[in-house]
């Protein structure tokens, strides 16, 4: 028979696991020869089965384009090792050429994520954010992204819109193969964020 206390130990040893030591990094503390696109959001810095790791996310904003204005928006992680860093993946995403209403950003709190929810001993890094190009009050596209190494897993779908319709999402196939706890995650990331406001997005770490 365990004895509760046992029991409680156990089940925050599966909490601390799934949560690597995460440090987070300013743009001035950046390793020399890492650089980022746009205007620096946050930095993470965790150790893995995979080394010494690193995560910078940016955001760029052109108004100035010829056929309407330009978002970008950037996550790079890095292992570190010898004073050296080497990109392991590099996320992209953009609207381009926007004449109205224009949006790339992460979600606020939903950025640059660490877990281990399969206590693998490889890292999840999550990230959650919109593209929204729109002149009405229509939905936005939104995504939840996530590496485990140099895996990629997407969940892609839609905003509520401001009437309170819409949210619907679907996984792709690699992410219908992952872990049924990567699911259950991605899920809560959606639901606590298909309703944000346009303006709740990630502000940087000075």
């Amino acid at each position: 028979m365990k004895l509760p206390g046992v029991v409680l130990l156990s089940a925050l040893a599966v909490a601390a696991q799934a949560a690597p030591s995460v440090t987070p990094v300013t743009a001035a503390q950046l390793p020399a020869g890492i650089s980022f696109k746009g205007d620096f959001k946050q930095a993470l810095r965790w150790t893995d089965a995979e080394g010494d790791n690193l995560v910078v996310v940016s955001t760029h904003s052109d108004d100035n384009s010829e056929y309407g204005s330009n978002d970008d928006l950037y996550a790079v992680r890095y292992t570190i090792a010898d004073g050296k860093a080497q990109v392991r993946w590099n996320l992209h995403d953009y609207v381009h050429d926007c004449g109205v209403d224009h949006q790339a950003t992460f979600f606020r709190g939903a950025a640059a994520q660490v877990t281990d929810l399969d206590d693998n001993g490889t890292a999840e890094v999550w990230m959650a954010y919109r593209l929204m190009c729109r002149g009405d009050i229509s939905s936005d596209t939104m995504k939840v992204i996530v590496y485990q190494g140099a895996q990629k897993y997407a969940m892609r779908g839609e905003t509520k819109d401001a009437g309170g319709e819409g949210g619907s999402y679907g996984f792709d196939p690699a992410f219908m193969a992952a872990p049924e706890a990567f699911r259950a995650f991605a899920r809560k990331l959606w639901a606590t964020h298909m309703a944000d406001s346009p303006d709740a997005e990630l502000r940087a770490v000075e």
